[in-house]
């Protein structure tokens, strides 16, 4: 089963980390985090350890790095109830019970100082444009999604919210049993990400989980996040677990949900960004809204959709700016590591997870 998420994307406040779902509060987590410098080896080191636990048949979920979707910023295997990840800037970790629920893994420890001390100068003039190009990505991408925010208000002053919640009830009679008095369980991912390669929706993972895909298109997006929460409720109360992904230019709104159980997928198409997949069922939610009401305003709408595409695309454009010197930057540090000792981590800690206790004992 194919399962990759984001847990992290440049959005409206700045960078929209979901990186506490690395390391969660429950009994028996336990989290290795990795630091090092670009270069180091962190991902390739992961996607090692992802092949040889999924040759033992254990699941895998591969968490992509937004600023690189080639990348991993960690692998989760929940039967095991063990996570590797990134431990570097923007997401940094550490863990919050060293030696208790997780531990650092420092790639440090295998790279040529000399080697490093002797690029110095390039790699702070490297890091410093990286850095320079990811801060005018993120004004591009608040700027875009604060422009964007005035169609969303419009639609959220013209929403008949009373008709929406009645129409929610219909699809969750539909898909859900009745409430058993057992709450489900939901984790947090994130299926799309602003990222150099555009606004990226995770299709496969959709594909992979999902037979059936409805799909609720919504310029804005205001009355389908709506319909999406108030589903998700249901869903939760009739015992079922869920997915859900979070809306990055409105943090508290949900943006898409999956019932695994279910093989059931509900998802938001708006004007930012494109879902690339084939849905089973599509609803036009236009109708929850008073037409009059956004007639009023279709100038300003046009103008939000407008603007804020083009203020993506020149976000993307730095993003990409971004990655090319990132990848001038790992160059310095490839030169100064020891690969074979990064592979014997790799293998050490690859049969750590498979021997850990918290699990084999269940």
């Amino acid at each position: 089963m194919n399962e990759a998420y984001f847990l992290g994307s440049s959005g409206k406040n700045g960078f929209f980390s979901c990186f506490n779902q690395l390391t969660p509060k429950i009994e028996g987590q336990y989290t290795y985090i990795i630091k090092g410098g670009p270069g180091t080896g962190k991902s390739s080191l992961m996607r090692k350890i992802a092949e040889e636990m999924e040759k033992k048949d254990i699941e895998c979920e591969r968490i992509f790095c937004s600023s690189d979707p080639d990348s991993l910023d960690g692998i989760i295997f929940p039967s095991l109830r063990v996570s590797v990840c990134d431990g570097t800037s923007p997401h940094t970790l550490d863990p919050d019970y060293p030696g208790a629920t997780g531990e650092i893994i420092n790639l440090g420890d295998c790279w040529d100082k000399d080697i490093l001390f002797e690029n110095k100068e390039k790699i702070i003039e490297l890091t410093d444009k990286n850095k320079a190009c990811h801060k005018r990505s993120r004004r591009f991408i608040e700027s875009a999604f604060s422009i964007f925010g005035d169609g969303e208000k419009i639609c959220r002053d013209s929403l008949d919210e009373e008709r929406l919640m009645r129409y929610a009830s219909r699809v969750a009679g539909r898909h859900f049993k009745k409430p058993s008095g057992r709450i489900g369980t939901e984790k947090i991912r994130l299926l799309d990400a602003i990222t150099p390669k555009g606004y990226l929706f995770l299709s496969d993972t959709v594909n992979s989980l999902c037979d059936m895909k409805i799909v609720f298109e919504d310029d804005f997006g205001i009355a389908a996040s709506k319909l999406i929460s108030e589903i998700r409720t249901y869903a939760l109360a009739s015992g079922f677990s869920v997915i859900s992904s979070p809306c990055i230019g409105r943090e508290k709104a949900i943006r898409h949900i999956i019932i695994k159980e279910l093989s059931l997928g509900f998802f938001t198409a708006d004007k930012l960004c494109s879902l690339n997949i084939l849905p089973d069922k599509t609803v036009n939610l236009k109708r929850f809204y008073s037409l009059s009401e956004l007639s009023a305003h279709k100038s300003r709408m046009t103008f939000a959709k407008k603007a804020a595409n083009e203020l993506l695309h020149e976000a993307i454009c730095a993003l990409k700016m971004a990655k090319d010197i990132h990848d001038d930057l790992e160059k310095c540090y490839v030169e100064a590591m020891d690969y074979e000792k990064i592979n014997r981590i790799a293998a050490a800690l690859t049969e750590r997870i498979w021997q850990s206790e918290w699990w084999s004992e269940e």
